[in-house]
C-alpha cells in the first residue's frame, strides 16, 4: 500500500508502467469535471472508473482485495475513511473472478482520503473504502484507476 500526497505521485511512476499512464491522465484531466463511467488510460487494459456516491457506515461496507488489478484511488471532492490491513491477517471469502473481487473479514486500521492525497492498493492489500469519516454521509466523487498486475 502507498498513501501519499498527490503532488508526489510522479515519484512512483517507475513502480509500474501503468502509473506513468495515470500521471499523464492526471496532468491532462480536470478530475472534478470528469464524467461518471469508465475511461481507458492505455492500451494495456488500464482504466479510470469514476463514481459519485455517499459514504456509508462501516457496518454497511466490506473489506475487499483484487487479484488482476492494482487500485490507485483519488478523490476529486469529498472525503472518506478507508480501512486497511494486509490480506494475510484476514479470513478470505470466495473470489469472484468475473468481478476481480474477494471479500474478506478482519481487523482494520484507518486512513482518511482527501482530494490532495492518493492511495495505492496492491493485490495483497485488503481495503474497505467508502466509509464516512464523520457522523454522517458525505458526497464523494472518486476516481479508481485500475492497472493490470
Amino acid at each position: 500500500m502507498i498513501f501519499d500526497s498527490l503532488d508526489n505521485f510522479r515519484m512512483y511512476v517507475d513502480l509500474n508502467p501503468g502509473f506513468s499512464d495515470i500521471q499523464t491522465f492526471l496532468s491532462k484531466t480536470d478530475l472534478a469535471g470528469l464524467a461518471i463511467g469508465k475511461h481507458p488510460i492505455n492500451d494495456n487494459g488500464g482504466y479510470a472508473s469514476v463514481n459519485e456516491y455517499n459514504t456509508k457506515s462501516i457496518e454497511d461496507s466490506f473489506i475487499e482485495c483484487h487479484r488482476k488489478f492494482i487500485d490507485v484511488q483519488i478523490i476529486a471532492w469529498g472525503e472518506e475513511k478507508i480501512g486497511v490491513t494486509h490480506k494475510q491477517f484476514c479470513v478470505e471469502q470466495p473470489y469472484d473472478d468475473a468481478k476481480d473481487l474477494q471479500k474478506l473479514t478482519g481487523k482494520l486500521d484507518f486512513m482518511t482520503l482527501l482530494p490532495e492525497l492518493f492511495a495505492v492498493f496492491f493485490p495483497h492489500d485488503a481495503h474497505e473504502p467508502g466509509i464516512s469519516s464523520g457522523a454522517g454521509a458525505v458526497a464523494v466523487k472518486k476516481i479508481v484507476f485500475k492497472i493490470p498486475v
